[in-house]
């Protein structure tokens, strides 16, 4: 490992905070085992996961998206809608029978 490499993590794990995690022995292991693997500490797996997690969390619905409308002519309209997918979906339904092998 490189002095910056040590540098580096010196100064990352001095500017972050804290927790403690309890993880399961056997998936610890498996922690341990990519660790070694890769080269890295078991902190830095943990933290790349988590990072990973954030990064694939798309977000949220935005507020009151799934509240009732307050106009009931808006859930009837939404309603009738609804009904016309299905109606057009069924419709280009085809049975296009067992597949040929």
């Amino acid at each position: 490992m490189s002095s910056l490499e040590i540098d580096f993590d010196f100064e990352y794990i001095l500017f972050m905070s804290s927790t403690t995690v309890h993880i399961p022995d056997e998936t610890l292991e498996r922690i341990d085992a990519i660790a070694r693997r890769r080269g890295l500490s078991r902190n830095r797996i943990v933290v790349e996961a988590l990072q990973d997690v954030i990064d694939r969390d798309v977000g949220q619905w935005p507020d009151g998206f799934w509240d009732p409308p307050a106009d009931q002519s808006v859930l009837i309209e939404l309603s009738e809608g609804t009904r016309e997918l299905e109606r057009t979906v069924v419709a280009a339904r085809r049975n296009r029978g067992a597949m040929l092998l």
